[in-house]
């Protein structure tokens, strides 16, 4: 969603049973195939989406400019952020192949812990395909992330009709010059250099956000949240009609919030990818919760809609 949502799932929605196609892509290639997509036209590619939910700082307008990044400029203020618990309804909005039918739910909890951000992520998706019957997906993915931007430590589960497919955890940080590590405990121990500029996923929520308030079109961060063993991403994103809500707000928590479409595209890190790994398009409201979801699993699309919100009071003092 943005920034976490954020993205974990795409490991699990690539198990075979579901029949994905997969492409890759680089952020240059996607910046016309966002637009279109953001205002309802579909991708001229099939894609894989993942759920994420996301956040921006200064070195995101310079990643998109393809200006070198300053490492003082790597950090930004997640303070617009809000503790949250939130349930998303799942559908099949469109299906083109080998998927009859899927449906599920999303639950994401944000605390605030005073020093740095704790989010919870559930994912369920129940389909059937016309070759592999009935296959239930589940991804459960937790973080606990510093206020400054610099700490992360990570876990992620993933199964398949109660079989485990794969585990992924460990622990990352970045410090005061941009330089980042992360140490993977599993699936096994090994550790990666994190290019400079690289964000955790409530600072990427928070890039989204402020990009979105400076009216930014696009921004090009990189993003390491800890949903796969390869180290750090790519991420495009395109930022659509910023500001006061038309219509009615989808719970009584968010009248009056500012809110705007997104649309994140994920890319791999390699010289030869052309067209992105997955996507996943949102409304992104002014505190960080998102709605109207729209996720492209290239075989079938489900949306998102938001159930139910709950928005804890912030804490008196830390």
């Amino acid at each position: 969603m943005t920034a976490f949502l954020r993205r974990h799932a795409r490991r699990v929605l690539r198990h075979p049973a579901l029949t994905f196609r997969l492409e890759k892509g680089s952020p240059a290639a996607a910046a016309a195939g966002s637009k279109a997509l953001i205002s309802g036209a579909r991708a001229p590619r099939t894609v894989a989406a993942a759920l994420l939910l996301a956040a921006l700082p200064s070195a995101c307008l310079a990643a998109a400019s393809g200006s070198p990044t300053p490492p003082s400029a790597t950090r930004t203020t997640t303070s617009a952020l809000v503790g949250q618990r939130a349930l998303y309804d799942l559908s099949l909005a469109e299906s083109g192949g080998n998927t009859l039918s899927a449906s599920g739910n999303m639950t994401y909890v944000v605390r605030d812990t005073c020093s740095a951000w704790s989010t919870q992520q559930h994912l369920d998706i129940q389909s059937a395909t016309r070759n592999g019957g009935a296959v239930n997906m589940v991804s459960d993915y937790t973080t606990l992330e510093s206020k400054d931007g610099r700490h992360l430590v990570f876990r992620t589960v993933q199964k398949s009709n109660n079989a485990v497919l794969q585990v992924v955890s460990g622990e990352a940080s970045i410090d005061a010059l941009g330089h980042g590590v992360v140490e993977y405990e599993k699936p096994i121990k090994k550790t990666l250099k994190l290019p400079n500029g690289t964000l955790f996923p409530m600072a990427h929520t928070a890039a989204i956000l402020a990009a979105a308030q400076r009216g930014t079109p696009s921004i090009a961060p990189l993003l390491f949240d800890g949903t796969g063993p390869d180290g750090a991403q790519e991420t495009y994103i395109t930022l659509l009609g910023w500001g006061p809500l038309k219509g009615p707000a989808p719970s009584p928590a968010l009248a009056g919030q500012p809110a705007g479409r997104v649309h994140v595209a994920f890319f791999g890190r390699t010289p030869d990818s052309i067209l992105p790994d997955y996507e996943i398009g949102m409304r992104y409201f002014a505190n960080g919760v998102s709605d109207m979801l729209d996720m492209d699993f290239g075989d079938f699309r489900m949306r998102g809609t938001l159930h139910s919100l709950t928005l804890p009071p912030r804490a008196a003092r830390c």
